[in-house]
């Protein structure tokens, strides 16, 4: 038979487990992994498109995704600082650990967004350089302060401007090597400026209502669903003539242009079918296909490495 002052003890060291446990996964989740995991990508694809990536130590590219991730992760920590009041108006962010109070304090998420914050991009200037860094720094400041604090609730072009975060990602990967900025890395950055915006609307109008309750001037509820559709369509074409570019006047080959003339027809096609349905289901399913239209981007220009 157990003794039981131990089983208490016990009991007692679970439940601060699960305590502790509990607590790190909300300030995880604060990060926003999928975000900037995403982010991370964009920044690798702006370094493997440089001239001989394979010969570079890995611990650069080690680097740069560690230092992205940090620095995109404290951005998105003080995005939930900053939004948590707004966040309480919004069904699809109500349930953010600011809002629903399982992180106690909010400072300590805006300390813990500044703590790797700085870390991150200590570790870009100490191991990729000034360039990269100021490139880096320059994403974070305007998703946080460009994007969060200023435009965010005052333009339906919002997200627009805070598009820029993946283009500035890209360059803190062009410049980790050589500190210059090549064809790739100016491509893929207008590249990724208009696919932002082409992507995130689509989400944007299945939560309109959200948007409009928490008083920021999203542009499908400001323009409604048909206009706002023909400037996802403006932004995909565009996004698509990047793609093409980019195998014309860029380092990736035959193979990834083939990829990136397939994928953008599709894409475009549609969007073009979207003018006629606006429906929840056709702006959802767009919202899938732009992320897929750029993994299959990726995919593509890694993949001419080896053909």
């Amino acid at each position: 038979m157990s003794d039981p002052i131990t089983s208490t003890e016990a009991v007692q060291v679970s439940v601060k487990v699960k305590k502790e446990a509990g607590t790190v996964a909300q300030f995880l989740a604060l990060t926003k992994p999928r975000i900037y995991i995403a982010i991370a990508i964009t920044a690798l694809m702006g370094l493997a498109l440089q001239k001989d990536f394979t010969q570079y130590s890995f611990w650069i590219t080690l680097s740069l995704v560690v230092s992205t991730i940090l620095a995109s992760a404290g951005g998105a920590v003080l995005n939930h600082y900053f939004e948590r009041d707004t966040d309480s108006l919004m069904d699809r962010t109500k349930d953010r650990p600011l809002v629903t109070g399982s992180i106690a304090s909010p400072k300590q998420a805006l300390y813990f967004g500044w703590a790797i914050t700085i870390l991150g991009n200590l570790l870009c200037y100490v191991t990729l350089g000034a360039w990269a860094t100021f490139w880096l720094f320059l994403g974070f400041f305007t998703y946080v302060f460009v994007y969060t604090l200023w435009v965010k609730h005052r333009s339906q072009w919002n997200v627009t401007l805070g598009g820029l975060c993946s283009s500035f990602a890209v360059l803190a990967g062009d410049t980790a090597i050589s500190g210059e900025i090549s064809t790739n890395g100016i491509i893929l950055s207008f590249l990724l400026f208009f696919w932002n915006p082409a992507h995130f609307w689509n989400l944007a109008v299945l939560f309109q209502k959200d948007y409009a309750k928490a008083g920021i001037p999203m542009l499908p509820h400001m323009v409604g669903r048909k206009n706002t559709q023909w400037f996802i369509l403006l932004h995909v074409v565009l996004t698509v003539a990047s793609s093409i570019f980019l195998g014309i006047f860029g380092s990736p080959g035959s193979f990834y242009l083939i990829v990136a003339s397939i994928a953008g027809v599709l894409l475009i096609l549609a969007n073009i079918q979207n003018l006629f349905l606006l429906s929840d289901k056709t702006f959802r399913r767009n919202f899938i296909c732009a992320n897929m239209y750029l993994m299959i981007l990726f995919i593509g220009i890694a993949l001419d490495f080896f053909v």
